[in-house]
Order: structure tokens, then sequence, then C-alpha cells
């Protein structure tokens, strides 16, 4: 009985030192963000990959986290299919890049969460940019905020035009130049929210019935039809803290200039585009006639976005009906 009594007594004494032992040791702080972000976006690899790799340095620099970063790329429509269909149990973070219309229907359905960025990164963005539409830069809701304003145009090659003996083009008009049949590239809207965006633009501009008469003297000019910027949270997650700090990034000086140094604009009227002479950034300035940043002037726009909204399934409708099964036909 005495040897069992100090057994258990042993046992006690140990017990409580441990206890005491565990009470006095520092907890292991908790890592300020999950090592682990994903991502779903149109947005080129160029871009995304330079703005992931900057975010993991940045990360490592600020918290020593090691974040393991990825991206799965995908048109917008495609993205947007993707997201909807895994209804709230995402296999990424992030959705970023094409028309913030569609970022309107997720959050719609409950498939977004509020961004939650810092109150000075939020204001530092802009609400909207552009007449007399104006076009907004972030969710009046917080679902969203842009991240960067991508120029898109008409680009040609110098020396094939010549060869076909056209003047180099100006306007979309010079684009039904019969000299260039088989010559355009184009995206179609089903496949990509910016071609989506430039055909409403153009049946704004034109007006239905006229708008949709140009697009198809495009289309007989057209050769191959090739596949190719709002960020939000997917509701559910699984890298919330790592989402939200990659956001807060993207819109510092140093997030900026990733997107600037690579031919893009700066969402935060601070920010002007800079670079060496014959750099990538000085290309985009050429490229937009001089522009530095979008903010220094007027920005016409006659995109609609509640148009845009309403419209939207029914152009892809008639896109495919009237312009791509007509071409589809060409190629047998």
């Amino acid at each position: 009985m005495m040897r069992s009594t100090v057994t258990r007594a042993a046992l006690a004494l140990i017990a409580v030192l441990c206890a005491l032992a565990l009470a006095g040791t520092p907890a292991r702080a908790q890592a300020p963000i999950e090592g682990e972000l994903n991502l779903i976006t149109p947005v080129s690899k160029f871009i995304h990959d330079a703005a992931l790799k900057a975010f993991a340095d940045y990360a490592k620099e600020k918290w020593n986290v090691t974040v393991k970063v990825s991206a799965i790329p995908a048109g917008t429509p495609v993205a947007y299919g993707r997201i909807t269909e895994w209804k709230g149990k995402p296999e990424v973070d992030i959705f970023w890049g094409g028309e913030s219309a569609l970022f309107e229907k997720l959050a719609e359905q409950k498939l977004l969460q509020k961004v939650e960025i810092s109150k000075e990164a939020w204001e530092s963005i802009p609400a909207s940019i552009g007449k007399p539409k104006p076009i907004p830069l972030k969710d009046r809701d917080g679902y969203w905020v842009g991240t960067t304003l991508e120029p898109y145009g008409i680009v040609y090659n110098p020396k094939r035009l010549q060869r076909l003996g056209v003047a180099p083009l100006k306007d979309w008009d010079d684009l039904l130049n019969p000299k260039l049949k088989g010559e355009v590239a184009q995206c179609a809207p089903t496949r990509s929210s910016s071609s989506n965006a430039t055909y409403e633009v153009i049946l704004s501009l034109q007006g239905e019935e006229p708008g949709w008469s140009w697009l198809r003297k495009l289309a007989a000019n057209t050769g191959p039809f090739v596949t190719p910027e709002p960020m939000a949270i997917l509701a559910g997650a699984r890298n919330p803290k790592a989402a939200r700090a990659f956001i807060e990034f993207l819109l510092t000086e140093r997030g900026q200039k990733v997107f600037m140094e690579r031919g893009l604009f700066s969402v935060n009227p601070r920010y002007k585009v800079q670079g060496a002479a014959g750099s990538t950034a000085e290309t985009a300035v050429e490229f937009t006639g001089g522009v530095r940043s979008y903010f220094d002037g007027d920005v016409a726009n006659v995109y609609d976005e509640a148009v845009a909204a309403r419209r939207s399934e029914a152009l892809k409708t008639r896109f495919r009906s009237d312009i791509e099964a007509k071409w589809d036909e060409l190629k047998k």
C-alpha cells in the first residue's frame, strides 16, 4: 500500500512540474498569414507570375513566412464557370481579372467574401474613372477592388501591312479593309471578358443592329479566334489572410511597380509609369500616345456596366449564331 501511494504521489508531482514548465514556456507566435495562396485568373502569365513572386518575396521579408503560390490560368468566362461549380468550396483563394459585371454576379450568389483590407489601402483607389459612363474601380459593397489599368486596342505588324499594301491602322474601321481578309485575329467574347467589353463598346457606340452589322464585317476579315482587372476573395477560401495580404500588397507602390514595369498602368493616381528608354514601361507609354497615368486627363468611356450585365448572355448567344458558327463553316 505504501509503495502504491508513493508512486501515485510521484506521478502527481511530475504532472504538476510538467504543467508549470509548459505554463512558463512562451507560446509560439501564430503566423500572420497562411503559407499558401492560389489564384484563378485570365491575367497573362507574364503578369500574374511576377505579382505572385513579388508577394512571396515580400511575405518572406515582412513576416518570414514562405508562401507557396500558384495560379490556374483560365479565360474569364471559364473561370467564372469553375467558381460557380465549386459552390462555395473553391479550389483557389482569389479570382483575378475580367469585367466587373461577373464579379457582381458572383457577389449576388454569395460566392465572394468582402476584401477587408486596411482603410488606407482601400481609400487609395478612387471609386471610378471615365466619362460619360464612370468605370467602377472598386465595389461599393467591398467585394472586389481593381488592381491595375490595362490598355488594349489595335496592335499590328507594320511590315506585314506594308507587304499587303495597307496603310497603318488608325481606328476600328481600318480593320474592315478587304485586303486584311484572313489577317485579323480576335478573341471570342464567349472566352474573353475583354473581348466581350469591346463588343459592348461597339454596340453602345453604333447601336444594336448597326453594331452587329459592323461586327459581321469584322468577322469576314478574321483569321483565327485566339484565347487570350478586378480581384476578389472567394467565399470559403482556405487562405483568406494570405489573400487579403496579397491584395493589399498589390495596391502598394511596390506592388503597382510590378504592373507598371510590365506595360500596365497604376490604379492609384499617385503613381506614374516611368522606365528606361526602350523598356516595356516606356513602350506602353508610346503605345498609348504618351499616357503615364490615366488620371492625368479625361478618359472617355461608353461602356455601361449595367447594360453589359443585362446583355451579357444575349451577346454571347448572338455571337455564336451570327459569327462563330458561320466562321466555323468557312473553315470546312
